[in-house]
């Protein structure tokens, strides 16, 4: 029996429930009833034992004794009841009642599962959630013979391997079936194996070294499929059987969380299920892990996931001089770069790799300055971002957005350093259509696409290959400075013309505009002979002046009435102080711009020959400089397709035309 075999017989036993759950629901049966079965059969050579053992000791230490046998017979469960699935049907009146003991005989860490497939509180949780609707519908019986004849689980029949793989495709199709957005708790087994070659690659003679045990960390595991396809291909790369592969996870959707906990527990890894190694809660707010490291580190963070709700405690810690957002924060619309930032917190000294799948909003977001760009700097600044791979469209469930996959590493190669790789994996021969759509994923990754990436990663170089009988360019291994730009503030000078001005006036005293104390002055300018004459800002000033009789005018007043005059492009320039040009240019609030000059271009030449040669008056106010940082991928791999001549576009016309009047005589002839 295949691992899809055994999912459609499990899958298939949603029949019975039909009349009475709806498709959401179905999982709240198949789910919990496929792990209560599991961890019958794994336990079913072993109870008779381990029930002996604990009736030898007095009942204040069966606890303490448990423990012993379960290290013993490599369990990470238990159950002391004296009931299983197969036994509760010998009293088939009674087994609503024996069911609710056969589940209050499990070990915490089971109850914890099953109470959060219910959505209750762990500790609280009422576990006759699990069983009770069935009762009332009569099916309980039914539901349970179903399972225990048709599901033969046994690790001797199934291996943790295929029982992973079935039950994760369980978890997709109970998603499917019901329209939920599968991509939110489950990607793409495809994606993961890439993500997971790329993240490990390089590191063959660790994986290889005796006495090397590793650690695997998800903040946002979903139903945990990155953390077992990463352990499952660290014990695939080496014959060593001392290693130890730890997974750790945090998930703050209760019954993903249950369901992630079932599928490493069907899995066989005992480690995962104890030590609360696979933690509920909202990691951005709630770390389960504070002031631990890992190895490894993966994840699938929910695309433009808002994180307004929880602002407060965010800003908190990003004001915090270590705190693990301290190095910006992004819009409240997208927090994806926070949990890449949760996940940097968490890198050890000696060496960590994490892998991450963001769309292309964390490229580019953002000005100069902003959270998005001084993140992407810090990235740059630290020398952690290794590589960003873009993949092609369609891959996912709930999405057909562009995505790529970001590795990062605090302990670069030497060639490496100082270096980030772009690969780009959006080719067509890098995919293959699927014989069906699931959901919006079209597409999955290609043995050739899987294959180049990581070839093109490997050798972590500018290249090309050919595709469809065209070079095209794949890799661009690129400088620091590459990423880096100066954003420089362009100011014009202001350019007044008066006129009208004792008119505009006396409309603004009317309106009580000016302050009591200053209402004397601008009603004496307003009854100046003359004001109202179309004058520039040096003339305006110099005949003001010659009419109060004073040379010197308040700056407070030079600035209130220029706002009375109207800019004009052909006035002279405007100076602080009137018709002195020493005293330095206005610039014009409405004509500043700014200029984005990458890092390897001197600014001066910059301006002299992209600013100036158009805008000769201009100058840069360089107190207002910002350093800015963008990743823009689409530009790095961009290709000019020179549009097609008129002629070529008419011959195809007139060839299309002849085809048509072709056909249509041929039409005429048969009748």
């Amino acid at each position: 029996m295949t691992a899809q075999q055994l999912a459609a017989l499990i899958w298939d036993i949603k029949d019975i429930i039909r009349d009475v759950y709806e498709d959401p629901e179905v999982e709240n049966v198949i789910l919990p009833f496929t792990l209560l079965r599991r961890m019958d059969c794994v336990l079913h050579d072993k109870k008779k034992i381990i029930d002996e053992e604990l009736e030898k000791v007095p009942e204040s230490m069966r606890k303490i004794q448990l423990d012993i046998l379960m290290r013993k017979y490599n369990l990470s469960f238990y159950n002391t009841s004296k009931f299983t699935l197969s036994n509760l049907l010998a009293a088939p009146k009674e087994i609503a009642d024996n069911f609710k003991i056969y589940l209050e005989g499990f070990t915490d860490n089971v109850k914890d599962i099953l109470n959060n497939f219910t959505h209750e509180d762990s500790e609280a949780g009422d576990l006759t959630r699990i069983y009770t609707r069935l009762d009332r519908a009569g099916l309980l019986f039914a539901v349970t013979q179903a399972f225990v004849t048709k599901a033969d689980l046994r690790p001797e029949v199934v291996d943790n391997a295929m029982m992973g793989t079935a039950f994760e495709t369980v978890i997709r199709w109970s998603k499917e079936s019901s329209n939920t957005m599968a991509g939110q708790f489950y990607t793409p087994k495809d994606i993961v194996r890439l993500l997971v070659s790329l993240v490990m690659c390089g590191k063959e003679k660790e994986i290889n070294t005796i006495g090397q045990h590793f650690s695997i960390y998800d903040p946002c595991c979903g139903t945990g499929g990155m953390l077992t396809v990463a352990k499952e291909f660290l014990e695939k790369s080496t014959d060593r059987t001392d290693m130890k592969v730890y997974l750790f996870g945090q998930e703050k959707n209760e019954k993903t969380y249950a369901i992630c906990k079932s599928d490493i527990l069907l899995m066989g890894d005992a480690a995962a299920n104890k030590d609360g190694q696979i933690a509920v809660g909202n990691t951005l707010t709630d770390d389960h892990f504070a002031g631990k490291t890992f190895n490894y580190m993966l994840a699938n963070p929910p695309f433009g996931v808002k994180w307004k709700m929880f602002e407060t405690p965010i800003k908190e810690e990003a004001e915090r001089e270590n705190g693990r957002f301290s190095a910006g924060l992004p819009s409240t619309s997208d927090g994806s770069l926070l949990f890449l930032q949760h996940m940097i917190s968490k890198m050890d000294g000696s060496g960590s790799r994490i892998g991450i799948i963001l769309n292309g909003s964390p490229l580019f977001n953002g000005d100069a300055e902003s959270g998005w760009s001084n993140i992407r700097k810090m990235l740059l600044d630290r020398d952690i971002l290794d590589a960003i791979i873009a993949i092609p469209k369609n891959l996912f469930y709930s999405t057909d957005i562009q995505t790529y996959l970001w590795i990062l590493d605090n302990k670069k190669p030497a060639s490496h350093r100082g270096k980030v790789l772009f690969i780009n994996g959006y080719q067509e021969p890098y995919q293959s259509l699927l014989q069906r759509n699931l959901g919006k994923k079209r597409y999955e990754i290609s043995e050739r696409g899987a294959c180049e990436i990581l070839s093109l990663y490997r050798n972590y170089t500018s290249a090309q290959t050919e595709i469809n009988g065209e070079i095209v360019e794949v890799a661009k291994l690129l400088d620091r400075e590459d990423f880096l730009y100066t954003k420089v503030t362009v100011e014009r000078p202001l350019r007044l013309v008066f006129e009208r001005t004792g008119e505009k006036l006396l409309e603004a005293i009317a309106q009580k505009t000016f302050a009591k104390k200053d209402m004397p002055f601008f009603a004496q300018v307003a009854a100046i002979k003359g004001i109202d004459a179309r004058r520039n800002d040096a003339d305006f000033f110099a005949f003001l002046a010659k009419e109060l009789g004073s040379t010197k005018i308040q700056k407070g007043y030079i600035k209130k009435l220029r706002s009375f005059a109207d800019t004009n492009e052909n006035a002279p320039e405007v100076y602080e102080i009137p018709g002195k040009p020493s005293s330095g240019r206005i610039p014009d609030p409405a004509l500043r711009d700014t200029e984005n000059i990458p890092f390897k271009t001197d600014i001066d030449t910059y301006f002299q020959e992209e600013v100036l040669r158009f805008v000769p008056d201009a100058w840069m106010d360089r107190s207002k400089d910002k350093i800015g940082c963008e990743f823009p991928f689409s530009k790095l791999f961009y290709v000019y397709t020179p549009l097609r001549n008129r002629s070529e576009i008419l011959d195809k016309l007139f060839a299309l035309d002849r085809e048509l009047d072709a056909e249509l005589k041929e039409l005429k002839t048969e009748e």
